[in-house]
């Protein structure tokens, strides 16, 4: 198994994986099935564009398909800046 950053060209297997669980897992997510399966491809490259403040890590499979997601996102309070959370795992 490799886990990497994901990137823009990650899109297509970033969203077939999140709209799985979304559809499988409903009550984990803040989100739903529903309003993300409208969400252009361009839309969610953009989501995984890696920040000083956040970036989706993927674990690929050895034959290269991507098998689950997780997000990091820095507390955005000054004060606060040195703790992260973790969504979407």
């Amino acid at each position: 198994m490799e886990i990497r950053l994901l990137n823009g060209s990650d899109a297509r297997s970033y969203q077939q994986v999140r709209l799985s669980a979304l559809k499988n897992k409903p009550e984990a997510f803040g989100s739903t099935f529903e309003r993300e399966t409208a969400f252009p491809l361009e839309f969610v490259a953009s989501r995984l564009k890696p920040g000083e403040d956040q970036f989706v890590l993927g674990a690929f499979q050895d034959g290269g398909s991507l098998a689950g997601i997780v997000t990091f996102k820095r507390e955005e309070s000054p004060k606060m800046r040195y703790r992260g959370n973790v969504f979407a795992m």
